[in-house]
């Protein structure tokens, strides 16, 4: 029995250290036409599932809020409404997230990591 208990907790541990966590402050460079900007977006969880903000500093802007973010299946996907911004990107095992930016109609690739 103790042997079943130990090898339970075990699983349950590895599991956990394992898992995807997409929590944190991840950074990225965008390569639009004659400039190169700088991404950094903010991850949170919070009781209805994640939260996000972004930041330019190229551009002095930080804190914009995302309109939604949700994290399913290792797929990040925000979305900052007044800007028309959307992100899209998968989160490998590495801990980089490979994606699309998407704003006003225009798509670029854009690579996160931490």
């Amino acid at each position: 029995m103790k042997k079943n208990t130990f090898l339970l907790l075990f699983f349950f541990a590895s599991l956990s250290t394992f898992a995807q966590d997409i929590v944190g402050d991840w950074k990225g460079v965008l390569k639009v036409p004659n400039m190169e900007l700088n991404v950094v977006l903010h991850v949170v969880k919070t009781d209805n599932g994640f939260s996000a903000t972004m930041d330019s500093p190229d551009q002095q802007a930080f804190g914009i809020p995302a309109t939604s973010t949700t994290f399913e299946n290792s797929t990040l996907k925000i979305a900052v409404e007044s800007l028309t911004i959307e992100y899209e990107g998968v989160l490998d095992k590495n801990q980089v997230i490979t994606g699309t930016y998407k704003q006003m109609g225009q798509s670029v690739p854009l690579i996160l990591k931490r």
